[in-house]
């Protein structure tokens, strides 16, 4: 029983700290693959918390310029992982930073009208920042 309970407690451990890495990386180093997912320093990040509209919508191609723009516009990008997988892609909280202004890169990508708040996955906490062009976008059944 107590080998358990130090197996439990190391699993937690090791979880724990998977949840809270962090990547860094300059913006030149940031590939845009679509308007919710980036590849940040050769790790491909699933952007939590919102939904863009996937290659056959109008707006596919114009808001992956958008967030190419914002990253380019951007000396770094930094990612906070969740510790989820999504297909080959981790998950993870990302924000860009210009000299000393740092700004929620999920946020800025619905204000653009390039994304959707997926509630399941934000709490609902990127809600606010829709417009009425995000809006129009399509909503996964999984984010509601």
């Amino acid at each position: 029983m107590k080998r358990l309970v130090y197996i439990i407690i190391i699993l937690i451990s090791y979880t724990s700290l998977s949840y809270s890495k962090e990547i860094n990386c300059a913006s030149h180093n940031v590939y845009v693959i679509d308007a919710d997912t980036i590849k940040l320093c050769n790790m491909k990040i699933r952007l939590n918390g919102i939904s863009a509209a996937e290659r056959d919508h109008a707006t596919y191609k114009p808001c992956k310029k958008i967030v190419e723009k914002i990253i380019a516009e951007s000396d770094t990008v930094s990612c906070k992982l969740t510790g989820d997988m999504t297909y080959d892609r981790h998950v993870g909280i990302c924000r860009v930073t210009k000299k000393d202004k740092t700004e929620d890169l999920q946020q800025k990508i619905i204000e653009n009208g390039c994304a959707r708040d997926c509630k399941r996955y934000s709490s609902g906490k990127y809600k606010i920042f829709e417009t009425e062009v995000s809006r129009e976008l399509p909503l996964p059944n999984y984010c509601k």
